[in-house]
């Protein structure tokens, strides 16, 4: 087994992480109103930091109208910075590198979140979303402010003692929306051909890198993530963004972060794409953008598909849900242990995750205790001994079109015998062959646990509990016909034939 993932690697900084593992950003909606980090932000960081080569802390709007969403952490004042402070140092303290993300929601900026605000963009032009509002176009003045307001987030995020900064320019926040052509219709020096739509991101980098030097910020790590490609039509494409990364790497940053749901991606636009985004990556780089590292994130929950994505050319990977369910992800994965994909219900002040996290977190959320005794119970029924009052009981089913069809169900003391349905002969091709298929897959298998057919779900399911209404007069038991197994399919052996 490959032992890159826990080597040390220096950036252009001069700063060293000591492996190749990265926490990603993952919003928590967790700050006060204004923006300011809370404790149980700090503990949540805290709880994930130690032996990740850096925690990269969710994105913080550099402008007070710039929030993306409820509860979103603020750098947009100094105020902030003294407990700015000790969420960086929370998480140097226990052995990472402290990278705060700075962004501006732009036109994804709703006025609800941002005390009414009407939000603004490269140019008036509404987002592809429900509700959503149309910005104001941006004038030169109030794109020169917005570059120094990115600086001035790059001077507070020294000054509280990060390690760093990750300028977001994905997620189609400002900084991609400055380059898109859907959401960049200018024609001044900002927009119009895709070299003035880079322009933006390239003069944002300059200004953070710049304070950098200012601040005498040694080994400060300045990092971007970008988002490959855009749905919206027109909208940045793969060949698009490798422009603006080329270009970038001229100015010789820490980093690249993709931002993608899988680290192997192929292209959202077409389809019929099959090459993975990363393999192009490696073929459009230029010479710049080669000595880069490039930061890889999606699907990755175990050690080897850290490896995997390192393996696929990846220079370092961010994980990120299973930081979630297992904050000692980088030690348990060392130690070749597997990660569990989900948490249970009773752990979330274990974890140490903010109520707003914890409620989108549903879906990774189990209730291990009543997974146990379902299963415990599940296996009782399989095992329980089912038996009827012998004689012919009548259910009814409900027809395709809402009518009642009656049925004879007929049982020994121990079995199902027979399942007759009236007026077979005046229903359709579908209806016929539920009213075929299931009855002998019922008495064949002597279980209520068959599969409904395709096109005729409602019938299908209206027959299953017809027959169980039918063993509940017979005096059987239902539940435990529902959960006894099928037979398993025995298929005949063509070998030597």
């Amino acid at each position: 087994m490959s032992n890159k993932l826990f080597e040390k690697m220096e950036l252009k900084s001069g700063a060293v992480l000591k492996n190749r593992i990265m926490m990603a950003p993952m919003t928590i909606q967790a700050a006060y109103f204004d923006g300011t980090v809370t404790q149980e932000m700090i503990d949540y960081y805290a709880h994930r930091s130690g032996e990740a080569g850096a925690i990269i802390v969710e994105s913080s709007f550099v402008e007070d109208k710039g929030r993306g969403f409820a509860g979103a952490l603020g750098n947009n004042k100094d105020s902030q910075v003294k407990e700015l402070c000790r969420l960086a140092n929370a998480i140097k303290e226990k052995g990472s590198k402290s990278i705060l993300q700075i962004y501006h929601a732009g036109r994804m900026a709703a006025p609800e979140l941002n005390g009414g605000a009407a939000p603004i963009s490269a140019s008036p032009v509404a987002a592809l979303r429900t509700e959503a509002v149309t910005p104001r176009q941006m004038m030169p003045v109030d794109i020169d402010r917005m570059i120094q307001s990115f600086a001035d987030a790059t001077r507070r995020a020294i000054e509280a003692g990060f390690d760093g900064v990750e300028i977001h320019g994905a997620n189609t926040y400002l900084i991609q929306q400055f380059f898109s052509p859907h959401s960049n219709r200018r024609e001044d020096k900002w927009g119009g051909s895709r070299e003035a739509r880079a322009k933006f991101p390239e003069a944002v980098m300059k200004a953070v890198q710049e304070e950098v030097k200012k601040q005498q910020a040694e080994h400060f790590i300045v990092g971007y993530r970008f988002s490959p490609e855009e749905i919206e039509e027109p909208g940045i494409r793969f060949e698009d963004t490798m422009y603006l990364l080329n270009r970038l790497a001229k100015l010789k940053p820490d980093y690249f972060h993709v931002s993608m749901g899988s680290w192997n991606r192929t292209s959202i636009i077409d389809k019929e794409d099959s090459q993975p985004l990363l393999e192009k990556y490696i073929e459009q780089q230029s010479e710049e953008l080669a000595q880069i590292a490039l930061i890889g994130v999606g699907g990755i929950g175990q050690r080897s598909d850290a490896e995997a994505a390192l393996e696929a050319g990846y220079d370092l990977v961010a994980v990120g849900k299973a930081f979630l369910v297992e904050p000692n992800w980088v030690e348990k994965t060392k130690s070749d242990e597997e990660i569990k994909d989900f948490a249970d219900i009773n752990e979330q002040d274990r974890l140490q995750i903010p109520e707003p996290l914890w409620d989108v977190m549903d879906f990774m959320i189990k209730d291990v205790k009543a997974e146990e005794e379902k299963y415990e119970y599940l296996k009782e029924l399989q095992n329980t001994k089912i038996t009827f009052n012998p004689g012919t009981y009548e259910a009814s089913v409900e027809g395709h079109d809402g009518s009642d069809i009656l049925m004879k169900v007929t049982f020994s003391d121990t079995k199902i015998l027979a399942i007759e349905l009236d007026r077979q002969e005046q229903l359709d091709a579908v209806a016929t062959s539920v009213f075929k298929r299931l009855p002998e897959e019922i008495i064949t298998g002597q279980t209520l646990q068959v599969d409904v057919i395709s096109g005729a779900t409602v019938t299908s399911k209206s027959l299953i509990d017809g027959v169980a209404d039918a063993v509940e007069k017979a005096n059987g038991n239902s539940e435990a016909l529902r959960a006894r197994s099928k037979d398993a399919v025995q298929w005949e052996s063509t070998e030597g034939k």
